[in-house]
């Protein structure tokens, strides 16, 4: 995987001695999955836009996903609980996105493009596990095992937004994507001792923002 890592550099290289302009990026996302806790897990990580023209402005970023899921716990036939098995993923992803835009201008605040969102990534997968055999006779005395299991991975997502221009007098702007998510740590989870279920989260839909921090405007 090193390789995927130092062909990101150069491509991130490569952009940024073609740019005209370079913004900085700050962003956070939820994309709904039943099998976590409120139904989503997040998103969150800063990156950096370059604009090679008017309608092409390549994105790279790093983000973290962080999900905890619902706890799996057996029960006897009296309803006291036999084990419980507690399970959280994250991931730490680098990505690439030719984003493609839409634009009739990008001089006056509240002007709006629509944004095209193909993204490519590679992400370091975690997936624990803490595992309690519950002691009936005494639940100071339940056994409890933690297990940890990574992954590597590259993956395809795609995203559709909108990004609004703030203001007159720099490029600040905001944007507002839907996303349909690529990066999948259900597999880590699935793999994961005593689970019996299986995950994936590699096909749901987010909903995202994020904020463009540019330059004053020159005139």
């Amino acid at each position: 995987m090193t390789k995927y890592i130092i062909s990101f550099t150069l491509i991130l290289v490569s952009l940024i001695s073609n740019a005209q302009r370079v913004r900085g990026i700050v962003g956070i996302s939820a994309y709904l999955d039943s099998d976590y806790q409120k139904s989503a897990f997040i998103e969150v990580g800063p990156g950096l836009e370059v604009k090679i023209n008017r309608f092409f402005k390549p994105e790279v970023g790093i983000s973290y996903f962080i999900g905890t899921l619902e706890e799996d716990v057996n029960r006897n036939e009296q309803g006291i609980a036999i084990d419980v098995l507690a399970k959280k993923a994250s991931a730490l992803n680098f990505s690439l996105t030719p984003k493609i835009c839409l634009c009739s201008s990008e001089i006056t605040a509240g002007n709006v493009s629509i944004q095209i969102l193909p993204v490519y990534n590679i992400s370091k997968v975690e997936a624990e596990g803490n595992y309690t055999l519950v002691n009936q006779s005494n639940i100071v005395n339940s056994v409890s095992k933690k297990q940890i299991m990574t992954q590597w991975q590259h993956s395809l997502g795609i995203g559709l937004g909108i990004d609004i221009v703030l203001s007159d007098k720099n490029y600040d702007s905001l944007a507002i994507n839907l996303y349909y998510n690529g990066v999948n740590m259900g597999e880590v989870l699935t793999g994961l001792d005593h689970n019996n279920a299986t995950y994936s989260t590699n096909d749901v839909f987010g909903f995202g923002i994020k904020y463009y921090l540019g330059f004053n405007k020159k005139w």
